[in-house]
């Protein structure tokens, strides 16, 4: 059972991995990518708003929940060409696109590499240059630096829902939210389709995003939205504003009461400025 089972769950063959998806609504498509360590379940409430406007289509991306996690190098180039093969097997030419965290990070470098299959950008708590170093309450810098994938995995196999519960209270900002149904949630993924490989080599990847991306910034030609948590303790809000500076015609709002996930946490707010941002 996969943890948004009223809808149903659809799969497809991109580049020979198998892809878990939802699509639902009717209307322009639009793909909404969760962040890292995520799932689709991270947009559960904006399933129902945004598919009165929109096709949605949130698929697990590859390495996390339910989608194949090959032993491959996770790349900044691998997850572009896993998303272009994404778009071509479900049928998309061009598309809104909104993106969380490391998944902003993946719609900007779609919108870079493939601008013609990119309408609107929706950046959503993410991603900055210099990510790694701007994390905070996390330990993952200091993994970084130690170079240990072994550590990686033995810490990932001994995850239980104390440790969820702490993890989603950097990311969430009100703790009342992190409810026993959220946490046995985010810990029955991990111990029943979850691997430390994907994540682990994601993390070792990331200066890619500084390589390749985080100096072109400037170069994005779509209609861009970001929306930040203001009480975002992961990525604070002063980087949102930052990624602003970065992208001069975008435009860009702070969420109240929202930490890292704010479609999650404040999803009428956020539901409603997708839906003015794209109808503009």
């Amino acid at each position: 059972m996969h943890p948004l089972d009223r809808y149903p769950l659809q799969f497809v063959s991109v580049n020979q991995h198998r892809t878990a998806y939802i699509r639902h609504g009717q209307g322009p498509p639009l793909v909404l990518l969760h962040g890292y360590a995520g799932a689709m379940w991270n947009w559960e409430h904006q399933i129902e708003p945004l598919g009165r406007h929109f096709t949605l289509f949130i698929p697990d991306v590859l390495g996390h929940g339910l989608t194949d996690k090959p032993h491959l190098a996770y790349t900044s180039a691998v997850y572009l060409e896993w998303l272009r093969g994404f778009l071509d097997a479900v049928g998309i030419e061009r598309t809104h696109i909104a993106g969380n965290s490391m998944g902003a990070g993946l719609a900007l470098g779609l919108a870079l590499t493939y601008p013609a299959r990119t309408d609107r950008l929706i950046l959503i708590s993410g991603f900055p240059a210099q990510a790694l170093t701007r994390i905070r309450g996390s330990y993952l810098e200091l993994i970084y630096r130690l170079g240990s994938g072994w550590l990686f995995a033995l810490g990932y196999r001994c995850l239980g829902r104390r440790a969820f519960r702490q993890f989603l209270g950097n990311v969430i900002c009100d703790p009342a939210r992190i409810t026993p149904a959220v946490v046995e949630r985010c810990y029955r993924l991990r111990k029943d389709h979850g691997q430390a490989w994907p994540l682990w080599s994601s993390l070792r990847h990331l200066n890619e995003w500084e390589a390749h991306f985080a100096p072109r910034l400037k170069d994005i030609t779509a209609p861009v939205l970001i929306l930040w948590g203001r009480d975002d303790r992961f990525l604070p809000v002063a980087i949102g504003h930052e990624l602003h500076r970065m992208i001069p015609h975008a435009r860009f709002t702070v969420i109240p009461q929202a930490g890292h996930l704010p479609m999650w946490e404040q999803p009428a707010d956020v539901n409603r400025l997708i839906i003015e941002f794209l109808a503009t």
